[in-house]
């Protein structure tokens, strides 16, 4: 029973220490992309991003969350100018789930007056669903799905008529789930008891080439994607029609990224603390 108590002891006062607590809460910022329309331009033609995550406070140097954003990327060579005679542009939708530690430069705690901000750096894993459009006039284009036979893309983001076949389309180029490493820094504030802060940026390194579904070289021109708006065609592999089969369209060597800077705020949940000493174990 002394044993029991000593090691209830020393466990409610490191307890007391650096309780453990859930943080819960939404974020909203802005998200950009980095890739072959804007290899260099950080939020160039940056756009809304907004999600929620839950933080589980290990003590007050080491944080482990899961984190959910819905995000919006683009880029238009007219725009970014770095390759303006392809005139190619995207929209991609992204949601992203990624598990992260993070670790507090200074001692943090929500509600701790002597410990109410801090630096912190993070890095974890990611799965995210995308999927990408062309802008094409006043139409988005879906550029996941093209016909088997002609070759052209549906451009609604309405449900298959109802007498096609699954088997008539194929996925365009890419999976619609790809992986990344998520990784940034930021600062947490502890604004009240229960109420913290903070302010982060973070880029996540992906393993798609898809984002913006510029890749390789051009195809032949038989093999162009094309697509039929108030009948007229548009050639979205190459719109201006200056490129020739096997000439370079995008870069190979380099995946696509994407990244955020965003503000969240949550609310602190404290646990269970397990002190006391419970005889019925012995």
């Amino acid at each position: 029973m002394i044993l029991c108590c000593l090691a209830s002891f020393f466990q409610a006062k490191a307890q007391f220490d650096d309780p453990k607590t859930i943080e819960v809460g939404p974020h909203v910022g802005l998200s950009y992309y980095m890739g072959d329309l804007n290899p260099m331009i950080p939020f160039a033609q940056s756009q809304l991003q907004y999600g929620g995550v839950v933080r589980f406070n290990w003590d007050s140097r080491w944080t482990f969350r899961f984190d959910y954003a819905h995000a919006t990327v683009k880029a238009d060579d007219a725009v970014i100018n770095w390759r303006p005679e392809r005139g190619l542009n995207f929209t991609t939708k992204i949601n992203d789930f990624s598990l992260e530690a993070e670790f507090n430069f200074l001692e943090y705690y929500t509600g701790n007056p002597k410990r109410n901000v801090s630096p912190y750096i993070f890095a974890g894993i990611s799965v995210f669903m995308y999927t990408p459009y062309a802008n094409v006039g006043d139409s988005l284009v879906n550029l996941r799905y093209v016909n088997k036979e002609t070759k052209t893309l549906r451009y609604t983001e309405a449900p298959l008529p109802a007498d096609a076949k699954w088997y008539e389309y194929l996925v365009y180029k890419s999976m619609p789930v790809g992986f990344s490493i998520p990784f940034g820094v930021g600062v947490k504030f502890s604004l009240a008891r229960h109420v913290a802060a903070t302010l982060e940026w973070r880029m996540q390194k992906t393993f798609t080439d898809y984002l913006d579904d510029v890749e390789g070289v051009y195809s032949a021109s038989a093999d162009h994607a094309v697509v039929t708006i108030d009948g007229v065609d548009y050639d979205l592999t190459d719109p201006t029609g200056n490129y020739l089969a096997n000439q370079q369209r995008g870069n190979s060597s380099y995946k696509d990224w994407f990244g955020m800077a965003r503000v969240s705020l949550t609310w602190k949940f404290n646990l269970p603390d397990g002190r006391g000493c419970n005889l019925s174990k012995f």
